[in-house]
């Protein structure tokens, strides 16, 4: 098992983050997806978010946890190479004007090491990040 951990601190307001990620079934605030590629069914705890990646794999989730700040999720169903991945985005408040941001993920990888599986959810975090900076640069959130 493997364990993948991101953490970046953003120049805005925790609770502007987290309004503009927090909401599970709707990973396009932050993406730039349009909605049809995040579609979710149920609501709370054990809700399920299809998403639809630019190149039509879908990736299916499972709300798992959720509170002020945060939510857990499991894949259900997906293209990636996991066995079994369950992750948690959070955000914690640095200042009134900035917050840290972490994305981590256990990881039973499936034709992969541990270290293959935890540098490739790092990349995708990364990758996610420069997504929310692009959206908070866009909307010119402070």
């Amino acid at each position: 098992m493997g364990i993948a951990t991101v953490t970046h601190v953003f120049a805005i307001a925790a609770n502007s983050l987290w309004e503009m990620i927090g909401d599970f079934g709707d990973t396009g605030k932050w993406t730039g997806r349009p909605p049809e590629a995040c579609v979710q069914e149920g609501s709370g705890i054990g809700a399920i978010r299809t998403l639809t990646l630019a190149d039509g794999r879908v990736i299916v989730d499972r709300l798992e946890a959720h509170g002020e700040y945060y939510y857990s999720y499991s894949i259900v169903t997906s293209p990636l190479p996991v066995q079994s991945y369950r992750a948690t985005m959070s955000v914690a408040p640095l200042t009134d004007d900035s917050c840290v941001f972490t994305w981590s993920g256990n990881i039973e990888p499936a034709g992969m090491t541990d270290e293959q599986s935890v540098a490739f959810f790092e990349d995708i975090y990364r990758m996610g990040i420069g997504l929310m900076n692009r959206t908070i640069a866009a909307l010119h959130i402070d």
